[in-house]
């Protein structure tokens, strides 16, 4: 079924496909946050940061892709022991393809335009000044951005179950603790680190 293709690829493609695709989108995205000033200061969360250096966007993709999964691959195999690195490790990467398309669209000159005005007039005290259409245009991709997150953790989740053969409700709760400690290590850890270092 053409849903099962879009949320869950990894019961239609090879893993070489799979391993592929989402290695280039990761690649990418560490261009496309050089490139655009912006930083992962969690795993799902990212702020602006003129001046952000290759190597650093590069030590983050390293961090919010290996972390994740070796919590998850733990996870895994807590799970199910015949559980494969390399499933987890697609469904770690793959998952990342509709973020990292969000944030090449807050690219786009009109909504980097929306955005700086937000920036601005938060900074200045004068939201109550921005105009309906600046205020629709945000709702709008705000909306658009929450959605590509949802559907990257259901990746994640589909990656996961499909890996692992999970279908008990624990196995879910071992998935959610991976994902939430990913978060907290990463958050509180391994990014105010870097912040520091390459600042």
């Amino acid at each position: 079924m053409k849903t099962n293709l879009v949320f869950n690829p990894f019961e239609k493609f090879s893993e070489t496909s799979l391993a592929v695709a989402g290695a280039s989108f990761i690649l990418f995205s560490v261009l496309l946050f050089w490139f655009s000033g912006q930083s992962n200061d969690g795993i799902y969360h990212v702020t602006y940061q003129s001046g952000i250096q290759l190597v650093q966007a590069i030590i983050e993709a390293l961090s919010y892709t290996f972390l994740p999964f070796l919590l998850l691959i733990f996870a895994g195999k807590m799970v199910n022991p015949k559980t494969r690195l390399v499933d987890i490790l697609n469904a770690t990467i793959v998952h990342r393809i509709p973020m990292t398309i969000g944030i090449l669209l807050m690219q786009l000159p009109f909504l980097k335009k929306v955005t700086d005005a937000i920036i601005k007039a938060a900074q200045t005290n004068t939201l109550q000044q921005l105009s309906i259409a600046t205020l629709w245009i945000s709702t709008i991709t705000s909306l658009v951005m929450l959605a590509l997150l949802v559907y990257s953790i259901v990746l994640l989740i589909n990656g996961f179950k499909t890996a692992s053969h999970a279908k008990k409700p624990w196995h879910y709760i071992l998935f959610a603790l991976a994902i939430i400690c990913s978060e907290l290590i990463y958050r509180l850890g391994i990014y105010p680190f870097l912040s520091e270092r390459f600042t």
